[in-house]
């Protein structure tokens, strides 16, 4: 039994068939306006690559391949790393040697958050997943709260009683010492009377 693809399914693997191109695309023509900029000794910027191709930053900030390509030629920071490497230079040798590994690591792409790759609508998914689960923790926490508040209520009612309780039995107290008082002078005074 073959498993038959549904058109959704069909459209989508469409989609990422014209998205994966749309990027290949992207880097081509930015490695093209970086080289025509290289081969005509102008600086590589952001400002270069739009007067020659017309491509805003965000268009190569957003693929990872295009961006890693356009931090690798740019002048600016080109320079950035020539700069960072002179003053390696004045260090002593140990210095320059873990600054050196450090240097290795800032040549490379830093990564980015993965969250920035994804679409409007899959981040809006993982929204409304993260505040259905801060729903359900809030509505936990009331709960909670409640049980709390009702034990709370039972030890103060039970509390109450128990001062009350305490309340009587001291009265009852105060007058069977009274009954006994009474008692004993009137065994006191049957005795003289005999």
């Amino acid at each position: 039994m073959t498993k038959t693809s549904t058109p959704s399914e069909d459209r989508v693997s469409h989609l990422r068939g014209l998205a994966a191109a749309q990027k290949q695309a992207t880097v081509a023509r930015l490695k093209q306006a970086i080289e025509t900029l290289e081969a005509e000794g102008r600086e590589v910027s952001t400002f270069t690559i739009k007067e020659v191709t017309g491509m805003d930053y965000m268009v190569y900030y957003r693929n990872r391949e295009a961006f890693a390509l356009f931090q690798q030629h740019s002048t600016h920071l080109r320079k950035e790393r020539e700069k960072e490497r002179a003053k390696q230079s004045r260090r002593t040798s140990k210095q320059k040697a873990s600054m050196e590994k450090e240097a290795i690591h800032a040549v490379k792409v830093s990564s980015r958050d993965p969250l920035l790759d994804y679409k409007r609508p899959r981040l809006v998914a993982l929204l409304r997943e993260a505040q259905h689960e801060r729903d359900e923790i809030k509505q936990q926490a009331q709960t909670e709260r409640a049980e709390l508040e009702r034990r709370s209520h039972a030890l103060l009612q039970d509390h109450m009683q128990c001062g009350l309780k305490i309340a009587r039995l001291e009265a009852e107290l105060a007058e069977f010492q009274a009954f006994m008082e009474r008692f004993r002078s009137s065994l006191k005074h049957e005795e003289q009377e005999l």
